[in-house]
């Protein structure tokens, strides 16, 4: 059987940035793209994401009102968040709001694919945590009835 390709949601409103990005990952992982925050919320409704490389210069909704929501929302979505220069305080505003790492554009294309990768198997723990413990919690149940 297959392994099912990990999503990747790219929001930058700049379209050079997002085909760098995408470029970058879609050897290895389904890549969607998107200009705004409000669009990314939406398709992380609708599309099964798995991680969201997140521009910290959006138009309309800020990013981190959209890091905010998604975390609310989507708990297990990791969530980078990108920024044309490292900028200190907003990584750590973006970590304090739960990102998963911080990220400048110009990192590199390696750099990009193993934060994503480095994302992804994260996830994959805590979920295999989180069904382990939730098959841990049956068997005691059963076990004391």
């Amino acid at each position: 059987m297959a392994e099912l390709r990990k999503t990747v949601l790219v929001v930058d409103s700049d379209e050079a940035s997002r085909e760098a990005l995408s470029g970058a990952l879609r050897r290895d992982y389904r890549v969607l793209r998107t200009a705004t925050g409000e669009s990314a919320i939406h398709m992380a409704e609708r599309e099964g994401v798995d991680v969201v490389l997140l521009d910290v210069t959006l138009p309309g909704i800020s990013a981190i009102d959209v890091l905010k929501i998604i975390k609310e929302n989507y708990p297990h979505v990791a969530v980078v968040v990108t920024s044309p220069v490292a900028e200190l305080a907003v990584a750590i505003e973006a970590m304090r709001h739960g990102a998963f790492h911080y990220m400048a554009k110009n990192a590199g294309d390696d750099a990009v694919r193993t934060l994503v990768t480095s994302a992804c198997e994260r996830q994959d723990q805590n979920r295999s945590f989180l069904r382990l413990s939730a098959e841990l919690a049956e068997q005691r149940n059963r076990e004391f009835v």
